[in-house]
Formats: C-alpha cells, sequence, structure tokens
C-alpha cells in the first residue's frame, strides 16, 4: 500500500513509518504497515474533504503515522506507549502545546473510544474505517489470526461473537462516516448475526 499525497507528511513521518517496517513484529497480521498507511491515506481524505488548515492537518498527519507505535513493544496499552515513545521525536518539531494535541488524538483510538475534538474524531474513525468497507472481510481476517495469536479468540464462534459486540457497541463520529461508513457497518453486522444464528441453528 502505498502512502498518498507524501509530500504533504513531515519528513519524520516518513522515519517513522520506516522504522514501523524494520521493527513491527513478524506475528502482527492486522496492526501492520499497512494498516498505518491505510489510517494515513484515510485521514488525507479527511483532511481535504473537512479543507483542515494546514498546521491542524500535519497534526492529524503525525498522529495517524504513530498512533500504533506503540505495538512494536506489545499491543498492551500501546496508545500510551505510542505516545511514550514518541515523545523525545516530537519534542523536536512540534511545540508542547501541539504535542499534547497528537497525544489526545492517538489516544482518542482507544477502544472504546472516546474522542472530544474534531480532530480527535477524525484519526478515531480512521483507525477504524474498515468496519465500513467492502474490505472488511479481508482486514478483519488479519485481525482473527492476530488475535488468535494473543489467545483473545480460540475458533471462529469466539470471533463471530466478539465482531458482533464490537460492532454493536462501536459508533462512527464524524458525519461523514455517519454518512458513508456506518450504512455498510450495520449490512456487516446483520451478516455477522445471520452467521452466528447459522452456527448454532
Amino acid at each position: 500500500m502505498k502512502l498518498h499525497n507524501e509530500k504533504a507528511y513531515p519528513k519524520l513521518c516518513l522515519l517513522l513509518l520506516s522504522t514501523l517496517e524494520k521493527s513491527l513484529p513478524n506475528h502482527l497480521t492486522y496492526h501492520t504497515l499497512e494498516h498505518t498507511i491505510d489510517v494515513a491515506n484515510v485521514c488525507d481524505a479527511y483532511i481535504k474533504h473537512y479543507n483542515i488548515d494546514e498546521n491542524d492537518a500535519k497534526l492529524i498527519r503525525v498522529a495517524a503515522i504513530g498512533h500504533d507505535f506503540g505495538y512494536i513493544i506489545s499491543p498492551i496499552e500501546h496508545e500510551e506507549r505510542s505516545i511514550k515513545n514518541l515523545s523525545h521525536i516530537l519534542r523536536d518539531m512540534l511545540t508542547p502545546e501541539e504535542i499534547e494535541v497528537v497525544n489526545g488524538m492517538i489516544r482518542a483510538t482507544k477502544v472504546p473510544q472516546v474522542p472530544t475534538t474534531f480532530m480527535e474524531k477524525i484519526v478515531a474513525d480512521a483507525d477504524l474505517d474498515y468496519l465500513g468497507r467492502a474490505d472488511y472481510d479481508l482486514l478483519s481476517g488479519g485481525l482473527y489470526k492476530e488475535f488468535q495469536y494473543y489467545d483473545i479468540v480460540n475458533n471462529q464462534k469466539d470471533w463471530l461473537d466478539l465482531q458482533i459486540k464490537f460492532l454493536e457497541n462501536h459508533k462512527f463520529h464524524t458525519p461523514f462516516a455517519q454518512e458513508f461508513r456506518k450504512p455498510l457497518k450495520l449490512q456487516k453486522l446483520k451478516e455477522l448475526k445471520e452467521k452466528r444464528q447459522a452456527l448454532v441453528s
């Protein structure tokens, strides 16, 4: 997957992408470099759609690229680990106030998502954009393998139950996602419930 609008990203972001490519564990089949690029590309689309000003756009891009940096070490509390590991890098290019904005956007991706600012809502929705897209099955298949590795789920039944519960509790935050992602997400939830029912019939 290619990073769209690469010239708009600070050089630091490209360095972070290179670090992720070299350092993310091989057993990650969802939280991969491709996922980070996907989130960044979705954020780029939001930036254009909402005509976000240049400085805010820069902060959104930094948060998108850095939001899963903590997965290099562990999935546990990875949002806070991302913030900690990025802090010494970001202070060379951002003001303390800007770093706090980036940190807020990274924290907004923590499930259950509770974004407060519009920028946080953009990054939160971008992180789970696939829930309302045609490639849901492909990407969720990678998440299933990753969850199996961490013993979060053991079989397809567990996985169906987890997906259904997650989709029932999830909500999109931006008007764009509510209009263009929510309908397909609800259709997918219906399909998953039908699959689950078929298992017990």
